[in-house]
């Protein structure tokens, strides 16, 4: 049975999910990556490929399997001294290197590997482990015969500002873990030999994901273990940073919500339950209606779209930096009548914000409180545009300073909703506060998919037709979130503000 390094850290990560997938397969069948997924693979080829920029007359190994190890073998005995995908097999495991190079001073090999990261990840927790990583390549190498000297991971460089061509010696820093690499070694060593015998053995039950949060467990938990409910102790808000509660009910066999104590929650997780199992809501009226009643008119709802990427696209950014290339606003006018106004960038340029900040900035001058969800996210877009527009940072800061954030209604807990399940996103409260408005019905409908789409679309290989699909199904994504955030609005006032104090609004609610 082959192992890969892939297959070690998935292994280190939650062993059952690998048995899973060497010894039934049919269960991972249907499983598609994210978006998200997806553009986290492409970031790491792309920054794999630029990273070989660094060396010179590096040889490629294209071939896969067998093939590529057999290459591997015929390009060491002809002597060269930098290889890239260098392919190794020592018993059941099997390796790719991102690149190698010969040190002639010591007469063995340096083993670097590519990160799309900004920084070294060696924590047990994470399925990224670069310490580790390494430390199984470097086994599998010097298994091999070769002697490796030593091991780097090659990363993006944060503070690398890109300004016309990239300067791949800027972009990319190297941080030497030989030390690191060295501490774990024989744990790495032990843990491979386990490895090998785990999945000979027959299948165990349960999983090593019952002591971490929801977003930590692997794709096949609910077949691991079936005792666990749908929605329950790992659904409540914030538990996958309480490792002790969870540990705990665990050991107690308590999955479900009607398990846990009062006393073992927080005010949150508290509300979360008594919502869930009585079916009902908790609204703090008169608090949420000293919020609304504070608002200024005209309320200006407002979002971005961003694009995020590690090697950075455009002048001006750095690596993981977002690139706002769009917004919605929604104007509510005091007498109840809604205007809208929108941008979308359609081509790359040197200066390709400067009409969007432009536009932004004719469109402030409504003045009135903006009303954003998540609000650290455009109060984040907008101090970058000062940055690059200092020009305009009287408007953007004003903006900044006047923006309430719709969402804290509900992280304060001053709403809470069994339909909630926990969530503060819009995504789960637009279904419940306003069930006739959907985003089911959009070809975009995930934020994700937005900067996937958009990146598409400014290629110069897309077609016009194509390019025109895909602004229009944008436009109409950033514009649903301005509107939901407008609809959401007037149910709180419907449902918090005494018709004494209600805003002219409320009429047209």
């Amino acid at each position: 049975m082959r192992i890969t390094k892939t297959d070690f850290l998935e292994y280190s990560f939650c062993r059952k999910n690998l048995w899973l997938k060497k010894h039934k397969p049919e269960l991972f069948d249907g499983l598609e990556l994210s978006d998200f997924e997806i553009k986290i693979i492409r970031e790491g080829n792309i920054a794999d490929e630029a990273a070989r920029k660094l060396f010179s007359q590096g040889t490629l190994i294209e071939s896969t399997n067998e093939l590529a190890v057999g290459e591997t073998q015929r390009l060491l005995k002809e002597g060269k001294e930098v290889l890239f995908q260098a392919a190794f097999e020592h018993e059941d495991f099997f390796i790719r290197s991102d690149v190698m190079v010969f040190d002639a001073e010591r007469n063995g090999w340096e083993l670097y590997e590519v990160k799309a990261s900004t920084k070294v990840k060696n924590s047990p927790s994470e399925l990224q482990n670069h310490v580790t990583d390494l430390a199984f390549q470097k086994e599998v190498i010097e298994s091999c015969g070769l002697v490796v000297t030593k091991i780097g991971v090659i990363l993006l460089n944060n503070k690398y500002v890109r300004h016309g061509q990239l300067d791949y010696d800027e972009l990319f820093t190297t941080v030497d873990i030989s030390d690191d690499v060295a501490e774990v070694t024989d744990a790495v060593r032990a843990k491979m030999q386990e490895m090998k015998e785990y999945l000979q053995m027959p299948e165990e039950k349960g999983c090593d994901c019952l002591l971490r949060g929801r977003s930590k467990h692997c794709v096949t938990f609910a077949y691991s273990n079936p005792q666990v409910p749908e929605y329950g102790i790992y659904d409540l808000s914030n538990i996958g940073s309480s490792k002790r509660k969870i540990e705990t009910w665990v050991d107690e066999q308590r999955f479900g919500l009607d398990e846990v104590r009062e006393d073992e929650l927080s005010k949150r997780q508290r509300l979360q339950v008594e919502t869930y199992l009585n079916q009902v809501s908790h609204v703090d009226k008169k608090a949420i209606a000293e919020l609304l009643n504070g608002l200024e008119f005209p309320l200006c709802f407002f979002d971005y779209e961003g694009l995020v990427a590690g090697i950075p696209l455009y002048d001006g950014f750095t690596a993981y930096e977002h690139v706002p290339f769009q917004y919605s606003l929604h104007i509510l006018h005091e007498d109840g009548s809604v205007d809208h106004t929108e941008h979308i960038i359609t081509e790359v340029g040197s200066d390709m914000m400067s009409p969007l900040v432009e536009q932004l900035v004719t469109d402030a001058s409504a003045g009135g409180t903006f009303v954003s969800w998540h609000a650290s996210y455009e109060r984040g877009r907008n101090e970058k545009l000062i940055e690059l527009y200092p020009q305009h940072a009287a408007v953007l800061r004003s903006i900044n300073e006047k923006m309430f954030d719709l969402e804290e209604i509900f992280t304060k807990n001053l709403y809470a909703h069994y339909g909630f399940k926990g969530k503060t996103s819009i995504k789960y409260i637009l279904p419940v506060l306003v069930p006739e408005l959907s985003y089911k019905t959009l070809s975009i409908q995930k934020g994700d998919h937005a900067s996937e789409r958009w990146e598409h679309m400014m290629k110069l290989t897309t077609s016009v037709e194509e390019k025109e699909q895909i602004k229009q199904d944008l436009l109409e994504y950033c514009k649903m979130d301005t509107w939901a955030m407008v609809m959401i609005y007037k149910h709180l006032v419907q449902e918090c503000v005494e018709p004494t104090q209600a805003h002219t609004a409320l009429e047209y609610a």
